[in-house]
């Protein structure tokens, strides 16, 4: 390699190491369960994977283990958990995981790097862009947006390995379009990879490789990229798009504050990026990509404060799903990404005023000094003693790396290379809690204080009968690792103890039931989801919603639960784990059958009449809401579909009471795995509530249905005593797989289309 290579591969690695030495590199290796925030609940998706679903054939399959029963990865990302199994071959379960978790980080300043090289930047540039990438990583205005190492710890490095993986799609999809069209392959397997981390960074990037029409003779090989990418994901994208109504709405809060566009760190990054800006925009018009992705988040923040009032009956029913938030990372890494193009280019212009080579020591000196005042600033900082540590340790390398370095440097090398080192390090000035953090999440549930109480918990209902549990919500959970800490009982517990509450909240249509449930039996609930009607602390509402759900035991973890739970004779206590106390519910069979006439409901709109008012819910899931506030409802079903001598109702006061009168005893041997249900009843005709959320991949044998019905479960009517619902692969499943196959086929025969290629014989 010559010696003007090294440089950039040395400040590249330099960033991206101190970066992994501020995540506390000797927990990343080591072998525990990692914590903290959502990351703490994210260890269950990967074993799912690797323990059921990946041996059953699958990605996307089904898991009992949270929300009564949820799709898993239909509506979450596949790519980092089938990395974390790959690793898990050869590493422990732990050390994988906190790995793959970290790994978005330290490929952004690569990724920064390649993009400024791809937009025909010079090394200096590109290599103040890979540095100014930790400045942004250590951003901690903001914790849950995405990208940056506090979103990464909260829970986020799906969205991590998305974001950098989206650069390095940008830089191809660029090359591809403007240099050399065997970029194309490359792009749409990049582009591939990125929909499969995250898909709101691909709405983003879609936007952003829209600009790419300004070019010209650019639409044919852009729209070959888009295809042969979303062809590459289709196996998931697909589900996904043809799924997505199946799933809930959190209804999150757009922000409204300026002060989360410009955060105190953007304001000290403006001025140079304007003034990069401007320098790259006279010298290529390469950068459109990325300043279609930087303003995006800009242009759109106001957007779903500002629609609705502007135009009430288009959104009055429509609920933002794009929160703004999401978006903002690609604002705060643009001006980062300008700024330092403005400081790169700035360093490069001075050097041209400089002798061309220069002495061998003024680079030595300048890494002592530049390390010597990185130690300081952090040092000065909040961030942990050991930090400086690790300063001084990539230091250390980088005076080696220059005392090894034999003849006269050239003086640009030397002072883009400063700008470049100085960025990286000064990111670090600002750390003050993120490396505490890092320490929090990756020493493990089993380095916590009261690690012996939560292992005791574990155990103590791993000696029960299998059934769901529902537990108390509090905050405190949080020195156990996590508030999420108990939603890992089908983790510990090897799955005979499902869960009510879990992490992937979007992906059941039961979620916003369960938090109805969770603050009715919780003194201090988190209540996560705005606009439903909570009602706190009621036992009287709670025992009967969890009776709907088929929750077998509940687990009070305050003094306030446990005295209100004794209160009551149908919590039975049955075991002490302390500070925790579990109950047994009543006993409830998780399928029943109908004492009821179920209905049908029908929007009053969609029926005909003009007249239908606000108070009329226009979907399902309102008006199942509306059914399930009132607990004298919960024996009369009312289904999304049904057959057609079922009545039809479009408001609950229209409801029928009308008696059914099953055979007794009718169910028995109720099996529920993880892709089957089976019973048997000798109800026969008679409608039969199975407790499982309803997703459409569900069949039915020997029944008709089942049909999505109040609150979020399924109903099936037998047609013979023996009933099995299956979940299956429906047609999105089918031909995602499809365009997957050609998609990757289109790689493989690519890349060895010289061997596939027909050669002309040679004349002797």
């Amino acid at each position: 390699m010559r010696r003007s290579s090294w440089l950039p591969v040395v400040v590249v690695a330099a960033a991206s190491l101190v970066i992994f030495g501020v995540l506390n590199p000797p927990l990343i290796f080591t072998a525990n369960t990692p914590t903290g925030g959502d990351m703490g609940a994210h260890v269950y998706a990967p074993a799912y994977l690797r323990d059921v679903l990946l041996p059953s054939g699958r990605i996307l399959g089904w898991s009992n283990d949270w929300f009564a029963g949820f799709p898993v990865f239909y509506f979450y990302f596949p790519l980092p958990s089938l990395v974390i199994v790959a690793l898990d071959v050869l590493l422990p379960y732990g050390v994988a995981f906190k790995i793959v978790a970290v790994a978005g980080l330290l490929a952004l300043p690569p990724a920064a790097y390649f993009l400024a090289r791809s937009m025909r930047f010079g090394q200096g540039v590109a290599m103040a862009a890979a540095g100014a990438s930790t400045a942004f990583v250590f951003m901690e205005s903001y914790s849950i947006y995405g990208a940056n190492v506090a979103s990464t710890l909260a829970g986020e490095f799906a969205y991590g390995w998305s974001f950098a993986l989206g650069f390095f799609y940008l830089g191809l999809l660029i090359r591809a379009v403007r240099d050399d069209r065997r970029y194309i392959p490359w792009a749409a397997a990049v582009l591939g990879l990125t929909i499969l981390s995250h898909i709101l960074t691909t709405i983003v990037l879609a936007f952003a490789s829209l600009s790419v029409f300004l070019w010209k003779r650019s639409f044919r090989p852009a729209v070959t990229v888009g295809l042969w990418g979303g062809a590459i994901a289709g196996f998931w994208v697909l589900p996904l798009i043809t799924r997505i109504g199946y799933s809930s709405d959190m209804a999150w809060t757009p922000l409204n504050r300026w002060e989360e566009i410009f955060p105190i760190e953007i304001w000290l990054l403006l001025p140079p990026a304007v003034a990069g800006a401007l320098w790259a925009g006279r010298r290529t018009s390469r950068i459109l990509p990325l300043v279609a992705a930087t303003l995006l988040p800009v242009i759109y923040f106001p957007l779903p404060n500002i629609l609705p009032d502007l135009l009430p009956e288009l959104f009055r029913d429509q609920r933002w799903k794009l929160w703004n938030g999401r978006l903002l990372p690609y604002w705060y890494f643009g001006v980062a990404f300008f700024a330092a193009v403005g400081i790169g280019a700035f360093a490069t212009a001075m050097a041209r005023r400089l002798p061309e080579r220069i002495s061998a020591h003024w680079p030595r000196a300048i890494a002592l000094v530049a390390v010597a005042v990185s130690v300081g600033l952090v040092r000065e900082s909040r961030a942990a003693e050991w930090v400086p540590y690790v300063v001084g340790a990539v230091g250390v390398g980088l005076v080696a790396l220059s005392l090894l370095w034999k003849g006269r440097p050239t003086s640009r090398g030397v002072v883009t290379a400063t700008a470049a080192l100085a960025l990286v390090f000064g990111g670090l000035a600002g750390v003050t809690f993120v490396d505490g953090w890092a320490r929090w999440n990756f020493e493990g549930y089993e380095a916590k204080e009261p690690y012996p109480e939560y292992r005791r918990l574990m155990e103590t209902v791993e000696t029960l009968p299998p059934g769901r549990i529902q537990w108390e919500a509090n905050r405190e959970l949080d020195k156990y690792g996590t508030p999420m800490s108990l939603m890992l009982f089908p983790y510990w517990t090897g799955g005979n103890h499902p869960s009510m509450e879990g992490l992937f909240f979007e992906s059941a249509l039961t979620t916003p039931f369960h938090f109805l449930n969770t603050a009715e039996m919780s003194r201090r609930p988190s209540n996560p989801i705005p606009g439903l009607r909570y009602r706190t602390f009621d036992f009287a509402r709670g025992i009967v919603h969890l009776g709907v759900y088929g929750v077998r035991y509940y687990v009070a973890y305050t003094d306030e639960a446990k005295a209100e739970a004794d209160r009551w004779p149908e919590l039975v206590k049955i075991a002490e784990a302390p500070p925790f106390a579990l109950y047994r519910l009543p006993p409830t069979d998780l399928v029943e059958v109908a004492t009821m006439q179920p209905a049908v409901f029908e929007p009053r709109a969609a029926a005909g009449d003009p007249d239908a008012g606000d108070r009329t819910p226009t979907e399902f899931g309102e008006f199942a809401l509306d059914w399930y506030d009132d607990i004298s409802l919960m024996d009369r079903w009312v289904a999304a579909d049904g057959p057609a001598d079922w009545p039809r109702v479009s408001s609950l006061d229209e409801l029928p009471e009308v008696p059914l009168d099953p055979p007794p005893a009718a169910v028995s041997d109720v099996v529920i795995e993880p892709h089957r249900i089976s019973f048997r009843t000798t109800a026969v005709g008679y409608p039969h509530l199975v407790k499982v959320s309803y997703f459409p991949n569900w069949t039915a044998t020997g029944a008709d249905g089942p049909w999505l019905v109040t609150p979020s479960l399924m109903v099936v009517v037998p047609t013979q005593e023996e009933v099995t619902l299956e979940f299956r692969r429906a047609w999105p499943e089918r031909l995602g797989w499809l365009l997957t196959v050609i998609g990757v086929g289109g790689l493989v025969v690519w890349r060895y289309r010289d061997r596939f290629s027909l050669r002309r014989p040679v004349d002797v």
